[in-house]
């Protein structure tokens, strides 16, 4: 999948995609009509994503004066990113496709980053790192044309650094998101761009995706970061 926003080829067909991200610090919505941006409704938040996803889809809506069953296609994120975040953006768009002719396709959190990152000259390389606490990183690795040379992982940023360096050989890199600033990433070029998640990105990326679709699972590199406490077997005094 292509970075342009709108991709190649997106305008040689009539289409009205929505894009819907809840994965990181932002929830946002987004409608394209031939690679036109008709809605758009985004906050940066790192809480409280639950509840403001429906009313924003629904002003994204009427901003493009659409219904539901207008849509062609629905892109979500589908991680990887927060374990709450991500099932709520998921379970939304499911839901929307209920009873509605309408594809859902899932794009990752890494390639939506890589779309933003588009100051970045030929021949290099688009590295999107998300600081995923607990000492660790989710990156991949982009070329400009959107083809993935390192799919989504997740490691410690040591780990991160050499997997990426080895598959780009010598082409330069360009970092993006939350964990580019993380040591021993801030010696890369950090991109421009916008360090979290666009709907309009995630829109187009969807539009430009080839079918079969099917219903879009997870991408969950590692489990949540709160478990169920064990059951005691101690005895009750």
């Amino acid at each position: 999948m292509g970075f342009a926003l709108p991709p190649a080829g997106f305008m040689q067909s009539a289409m009205l995609v929505m894009g819907l991200d809840t994965a990181l610090q932002r929830c946002s919505v987004a409608i394209l009509r031939d690679g036109a941006v008709v809605g758009d409704q985004s906050t940066d938040m790192a809480r409280g994503h639950a509840e403001h996803l429906a009313p924003m889809a629904a002003a994204a809506l009427g901003q493009a004066g659409v219904k539901i069953a207008d849509l062609d296609r629905i892109g979500v994120v589908v991680g990887p990113g927060g374990f709450t975040g991500v099932r709520i953006a998921l379970s939304f768009a499911r839901g929307l496709a209920i009873g509605v002719d309408v594809d859902v396709v899932g794009i990752t959190s890494l390639a939506a980053l890589a779309g933003n990152a588009r100051d970045t000259d030929r021949g290099e390389l688009i590295a999107p790192v998300i600081d995923a606490r607990r000492g660790q990183v989710y990156a991949a690795l982009y070329e400009k044309s959107g083809q993935c040379r390192v799919q989504p992982f997740v490691s410690d940023p040591e780990q991160a650094l050499k997997l990426v360096v080895d598959a780009a050989q010598t082409a330069k890199i360009v970092t993006i998101g939350s964990g580019a600033g993380l040591a021993p990433f801030g010696a890369w070029r950090q991109s421009e761009g916008d360090q979290q998640i666009d709907a309009k990105v995630v829109a187009a990326l969807a539009a430009d995706a080839a079918p079969p679709f099917g219903r879009p699972p997870p991408l969950y590199l590692r489990g949540p970061d709160a478990t169920p406490t064990e059951p005691s077997l101690a005895p009750r005094k």
